[in-house]
């Protein structure tokens, strides 16, 4: 079950981690290189899936490995659109301030 949220996952975090927004909030941040261990990681973690998947591996201790892997995936999601709330905040407050010096 793990693998198949995973798997489902993984495309969606990809593809948060190559947008431009992303990293341009890396850029200024100073976390690029976080960001693009994570997109090696997240590599690595499919190409397990893919091989879990093809095996159906019944070990309890392989599942449980899997559904930590699951946890981690979901907490990447989530840091990804925390910096891409943080991002639109940020916008908004620069086009209100743009919006009130001009009246």
């Amino acid at each position: 079950m793990a693998e198949l949220v995973l798997s489902a996952l993984l495309p969606v975090l990809f593809e948060k981690l190559a947008s431009a927004t992303l990293k341009s909030i890396a850029r200024n941040k100073g976390i690029d290189a976080k960001i693009k261990k994570w997109q090696r990681s997240l590599i690595q973690i499919q190409g397990v899936l893919t091989y879990a998947s093809h095996k159906e591996i019944t070990n309890q201790s392989v599942k449980r490995w899997l559904n930590d892997l699951q946890h981690l995936a979901y907490d990447i999601d989530d840091v990804l659109d925390d910096l891409a709330t943080e991002a639109m905040h940020r916008e908004f407050i620069r086009e209100s301030k743009a919006i009130t010096n001009k009246t």
